[in-house]
C-alpha cells in the first residue's frame, strides 16, 4: 500500500477513474467507427472485438482501462472508509471490484482462435459484465452510508450499474434466445 500512497500523493485518485472511462469509451467508439456494419442487438460485442477491423481498439481499450481502474478502485475503497460503512462489506466490495477488473483484462486478452478460447472468452466476458454491475451497485450502496459523498456521485454509480446491466440484454438475446439463429 506504500506504492499507492506515493501514487495518490502525486496523482489524484479520481484521475484514474476519469482515464478509465475515457480510454474504455474511446476504444469502443473507434471500434464502432471502423466497423459500421456491427449492430449490438444482432451480434454479441465479442463478435465486434474478435471478428471486425476495429476490434483491436475495443480490446486494447478494455485492457488499458481496466489496468487503470485498479488504482481507482483502491482510491474509492480508501475514500469509502467511514464509521457508518460496514468495514467487511467495504473490503469485500473493493476486492470484488479489483477481481472484476482482472477478469475484464483477461476478456480483452483472450482472442477467440479456437472453441476453447471462445468459451473462455465468453466466461470472462459474462463474469466481468455481471461482476461490474454488482461492483457498481455495491459501491453506490456504500456511498449511501458515507456522508463524504454527494447524492449525485452515488446516483452516478447506480447509472453506471444500469448501463452495464443494459448491455447484458443483447448478450442474452444473441447468445441464449436464438433471436438471430444464423449467428
Amino acid at each position: 500500500m506504500v506504492f499507492f500512497n506515493k501514487v495518490f500523493s502525486s496523482i489524484p485518485g479520481y484521475v484514474f477513474g476519469f482515464l478509465t472511462f475515457l480510454i474504455g469509451i474511446l476504444g469502443y467508439i473507434v471500434a464502432l467507427i471502423l466497423s459500421p456494419e456491427y449492430v449490438m442487438w444482432e451480434k454479441s460485442i465479442s463478435i465486434l472485438a474478435n471478428h471486425h477491423p476495429g476490434g483491436i481498439y475495443l480490446r486494447i481499450g478494455l485492457i488499458i482501462s481496466n489496468i487503470i481502474a485498479i488504482p481507482f478502485i483502491i482510491y474509492i475503497g480508501r475514500a469509502l472508509k467511514d464509521e457508518n460503512v460496514n468495514e467487511i462489506l467495504r473490503k469485500l466490495t473493493i476486492g470484488h471490484g479489483i477481481s472484476v477488473s482482472v477478469v475484464a483484462i483477461l476478456t480483452g486478452s483472450v482472442v477467440c482462435a479456437n472453441i476453447l478460447m471462445k468459451y473462455l472468452h465468453g466466461l470472462f466476458a459474462l463474469t466481468s459484465w455481471i461482476g461490474g454491475t454488482v461492483a457498481c451497485l455495491l459501491i453506490g450502496l456504500l456511498m449511501l452510508r458515507n456522508t463524504k459523498f454527494t447524492k449525485s456521485i452515488m446516483i452516478f454509480s447506480f447509472i453506471v450499474a444500469l448501463i452495464f446491466g443494459t448491455y447484458l440484454i443483447p448478450f442474452f438475446i444473441t447468445n441464449f434466445c436464438n433471436y438471430y439463429p444464423e449467428i
